[in-house]
């Protein structure tokens, strides 16, 4: 199991890295349509919220 942390903190920080880029994409879509939600977008902050919470757990735990 030891040999697996790097692997463990390599996924971390890519899913940190997509959920971060997941961000941004939606702050751009909110910008340039005016603060127009949709149920869809509302599903991609919870998928978001839910990607970095993971990377940050298994950053922290490996």
């Amino acid at each position: 199991m030891h040999h697996d942390k790097w692997k463990l903190r390599i996924g971390g920080v890519l899913l940190i890295l997509v959920g971060l880029w997941n961000v941004f994409g939606f702050v751009m879509t909110i910008e340039f349509a005016k603060f127009y939600l949709n149920i869809i977008d509302i599903e991609n902050i919870i998928i978001t919220i839910f990607m970095l919470y993971l990377g940050y757990i298994l950053i922290r735990y490996s």
